[in-house]
């Protein structure tokens, strides 16, 4: 099996950015491996209300400690990019993709376990046609982001000119997980011998970290 979460230098994506045929172009239609349907992100900003003049007033040293914070909040959300169609038929004559009967995104489980329907798949039948499958699969696609960033801090005044500021950070604050992108190494023998197939279809890693804090101070004079 190969590490498609991790594909060697030279790939586009997920694929090897090689056409089955270089004499018939056609075959190569299809969604860019880059291609994000849909993206959001939303940023806010908001002044606690507490502290000298808010709404929860507070003076002397409840307010040096609780008063003057300012919350920041993001949230990116995303579909994933296609996943490339299985590849290594076995051909040695170009490079040949595997044949598509059905949407392998239908009905699929979209778990670790098994991303797609890997039975929408099948061998070609001849080393000297084109699979049917395209490049990319515009319904399969790698688990989207969805990362919420928070953020605290407050502003000391020293004097006329001087300033301390402390923050405190919380990124990927949900500790949610970003899987990678499924197997799709195929291994032509499996027809005789299914547990050549073990892994296909699976996700193994992921491509995010999981939640970090952080913390830190400027002094400006």
């Amino acid at each position: 099996m190969t590490d498609d979460a991790n594909p060697p230098l030279g790939f586009v994506g997920y694929h090897a950015a090689a056409p089955q045929d270089w004499k018939n172009m056609r075959f190569e239609h299809s969604v860019s491996a880059q291609d994000v349907k849909y993206q959001f992100t939303w940023q806010a900003s908001y002044d606690l209300p507490m502290g000298r003049g808010r709404a929860l007033n507070l003076n002397g040293l409840a307010n040096a400690v609780l008063g003057g914070w300012t919350t920041n909040a993001v949230a990116y959300f995303s579909s994933g990019v296609p996943v490339n169609a299985p590849t290594g038929t076995g051909d040695i004559y170009f490079n040949q993709r595997v044949d598509m009967t059905c949407d392998p995104g239908k009905k699929a489980p979209h778990t670790a376990a098994m991303w797609f329907n890997w039975s929408c798949f099948s061998q070609p039948g001849s080393d000297f046609v084109a699979g049917t499958a395209p490049a990319y699969l515009d319904h399969v696609r790698t688990n989207g982001a969805h990362d919420v960033d928070l953020s605290f801090f407050k502003n000391f005044k020293l004097g006329k000119e001087r300033n301390l500021r402390f923050e405190a950070s919380a990124y990927n604050i949900t500790n949610s997980v970003q899987f990678a992108a499924p197997s799709v190494f195929w291994n032509p023998g499996a027809a005789t011998d299914p547990t050549l197939m073990e892994g296909f279809g699976q996700i193994t890693g992921d491509v995010n970290t999981p939640r970090q804090f952080q913390f830190g101070s400027r002094f400006t004079f």
